[in-house]
């Protein structure tokens, strides 16, 4: 924090400098001025937090500097040190929102309980300012989700085009013609945003969001629109030959790659090959769709073994509907996997063909949840159409039987057990820690564990991991030198940008600023 003293007199600056402990206070820097004239230039070039100002100097008085930072807006708090009880200069210094009138000669303690009350102004005005911003950026994310809600709407057919629209359309920077479509299906977002963003989701897609410009603002206007959580519509337009489907494919083809090299996220993007405009846009995300069908989830990745044996999923029936009345979940998971195992060996297995098998898989999901449900309403999930990786259709399906289980009755899931979770958390916090890590080492879907975990400790497991994360670090920034690099590292974040954004969130500062802070206490 710094403070600037304004006086004509040597020997009053160097009595105040002199009597306050500016430590206490967290001041770091200490600005002087002879007159208001330099006074003003500092407070323009600096911007100190609080300013002592005597009220008689030579050119520009107090009077005058009062009334021009006053003028000019400035938050600066105002402590006026003044030789004159003038009612003059008292009024001056109300005007201007001073927070206190000391006549000279001065004694310490009246310093340093007006800069107590100058610096509580100055925190009491920053809460606010920063609870404002908190405010208008939560407005705008909730005006941005509800119009993205509006288009997602529209794109998948569920509503018509309306002049309301229009004006949306406008918002996001799309025009009506010359649109270029690509639908994207994020293949490992569920991990990664597991693995690497702790479960914030939004995070995830600010980072996506970020890189998609990074490319994209020479390009052209461009939004990226979630249809659900395994599709995306990623819309542009531009002017002239720039528009073409070539360029446009390259323009696609370096967004995927730097989504992979920097968020390691693995996609696939669907392209319509001619521009469009509103009038045929779902028909275009039509087009996209079809080229996706077309692509081959396993290759080159997988054995070229090319076995052409016909699978069908809704052959498991009998089996799963034994693990299901046994409540056996390793049987159901064994023979889902063993399901998807055959599907690989197959060496070829395009989108299409998989979502044949979801189709079947959510008809048994179905049919299951209606022969152990009869006398209550399921609120199981199905698998989501568009998943595009044969791991992730996997572990959801596998998800989903265990919830399925686990809502017919008997699942074992009993108090000892989410304690054991709660242990497991406290003994491994550093590790790659999420409900979809917990759920495959206890055997229960991540749904239920976090609905047990909440009901018994009335928390979040994620809320309960970053708390015993934070205060590792804050007891490592007290206790040791260790940079916040290896800090991060050793506390599970790959990410030491993350770490301290997280850190700032829970604590209102930084790690480092959190280690001065308890040093210098």
């Amino acid at each position: 924090m710094k403070i600037l003293i304004a006086d004509d007199e040597e020997h009053v600056r160097e009595g105040i400098e002199l009597a306050i402990d500016w430590a206490k206070f967290g001041v770091t820097e200490r600005l002087m001025a002879e007159d208001g004239m330099q006074a003003m230039e500092m407070i323009r070039l600096y911007n100190p937090a609080v300013l002592f100002c005597d009220m008689s100097m030579p050119g520009m008085d107090g009077m005058k500097l009062l009334s021009l930072i006053r003028e000019e807006g400035s938050d600066i708090q105002i402590i006026v040190v003044s030789g004159y009880d003038d009612f003059q200069y008292a009024r001056a210094a109300i005007r201007a929102n001073g927070v206190d009138y000391l006549l000279k000669p001065f004694r310490k303690n009246d310093l340093e309980q007006a800069l107590e009350r100058a610096i509580t102004a100055c925190k009491q005005r920053e809460n606010t300012l920063r609870d404002e911003r908190e405010t208008e950026h939560r407005i705008r994310r909730a005006d941005a989700l509800l119009d993205e809600q509006k288009l997602a709407s529209f794109f998948k057919g569920e509503a018509a085009f309306h002049e309301g629209m229009r004006s949306v359309f406008y918002k996001i920077g799309i025009s009506m013609n010359n649109i270029r479509v690509a639908l994207v299906l994020p293949k490992n977002k569920t991990e990664l945003v597991d693995r690497r963003f702790f479960g914030d989701g939004e995070l995830f897609l600010f980072a996506v969001n970020n890189i998609t410009h990074e490319i994209l603002k020479n390009y052209g206007s461009h939004y990226l629109c979630r249809l659900d959580d395994y599709q995306w519509l990623l819309l542009t337009t531009t002017e002239g030959s720039i528009g073409e489907y070539d360029e446009h494919r390259r323009h696609m083809e370096k967004i995927t790659k730097a989504w992979k090299s920097t968020l390691g996220l693995d996609a696939l993007i669907g392209l319509c090959e001619t521009a469009t405009n509103v009038e045929t846009l779902n028909a275009s995300i039509g087009a996209a769709r079809a080229a996706l069908l077309k692509y081959d989830l396993l290759l080159p990745a997988s054995s070229k073994s090319q076995t052409k044996e016909q699978l069908r999923f809704t052959d498991q029936k009998m089996l799963l509907q034994t693990a299901l009345e046994n409540e056996d979940k390793v049987y159901a998971a064994e023979i889902i996997r063993s399901f998807t195992q055959m599907l690989r060996k197959r060496g070829s297995l395009r989108l299409k063909e998989l979502q044949v098998h979801t189709i079947e898989a959510n008809l048994l999901l179905e049919q299951a949840s209606r022969l152990r449900l009869s006398d209550r309403e399921s609120t199981a999930t199905f698998i989501p159409l568009w998943i595009s990786d044969l791991d992730e259709w996997e572990k959801v399906l596998i998800q989903q039987w265990w919830g399925l289980i686990e809502e017919a009755g008997a699942d074992g899931f009993s108090n000892p057990r989410v304690q054991a979770i709660h242990d497991y958390i406290h003994r491994h916090f550093q590790d790659n820690l999420s409900l979809s890590t917990l759920s495959e080492q206890f055997h229960f879907s991540p749904q239920y564990i976090a609905k047990k975990f909440k009901e018994l400790y009335n928390t979040t497991v994620m809320t309960y991991l970053i708390e015993l994360r934070m205060e590792k670090a804050k007891s490592l920034l007290i206790h040791t030198e260790m940079p916040v690099s290896e800090m991060a590292n050793s506390l599970g974040y790959t990410d030491e940008n993350y770490f301290g954004k997280v850190f700032k969130k829970q604590n209102g500062m930084s790690p480092l600023q959190f280690r001065k802070q308890q040093r210098d206490s």
